[in-house]
């Protein structure tokens, strides 16, 4: 339920991936938005990080840091296409701003599919945690009015 309208809200997606992870394993995260039946989610950007295996940030100029990431609400794709983070990661902000915001409505599930595009080495310090944070809002829905008789009074 949202408290103002609209509401700021970060969702955050953790996909982890092990040393000696093949190419094309992938990570599938379930968000629960909890909205009320007249309220929707909108999401406007993707911030990003990438971890090693001990929680330290790995530098853009690291190897092993392809990853593709698909975005299901309901039964479609948004976009219909899988992406590459990549850029992002690459960038000084860690940012991906989205053209259009992802609508999110009432009882749709969402999740994030994240895709290791390559395979990761064995060893200590080579696996990978990817770490996005959705960059929404939760407000109330707007409904256009109907207009009835008594809004346009008529002489009788």
């Amino acid at each position: 339920m949202a408290n103002q309208d609209p509401q700021p809200e970060i969702y955050r997606v953790n996909a982890a991936f092990a040393p000696a992870t093949t190419a094309g394993t992938t990570s599938v995260t379930n968000i629960t938005t909890s909205q009320a039946n007249n309220e929707e989610v909108r999401v406007y950007a993707l911030q990003v990080a990438l971890l090693d295996e001990l929680g330290t940030g790995i530098a853009a100029t690291a190897t092993d840091i392809e990853f593709d990431v698909r975005i299901t609400v309901g039964a479609n794709n948004v976009p219909s296409q899988t992406f590459s983070i990549t850029p992002a990661l690459l960038s000084e902000s860690k940012m991906l701003t989205l053209p259009s915001p992802i609508l999110v409505l009432y009882q749709y599930p969402m999740s994030v599919t994240v895709t290791c595009v390559n395979a990761l080495a064995a060893g200590a310090n080579n696996g990978r945690t990817l770490i996005i944070n959705m960059i929404s809002e939760l407000a109330l829905q707007k409904v256009a009015g109907t207009y009835t008789d008594s809004d346009f009074p008529r002489s009788r």
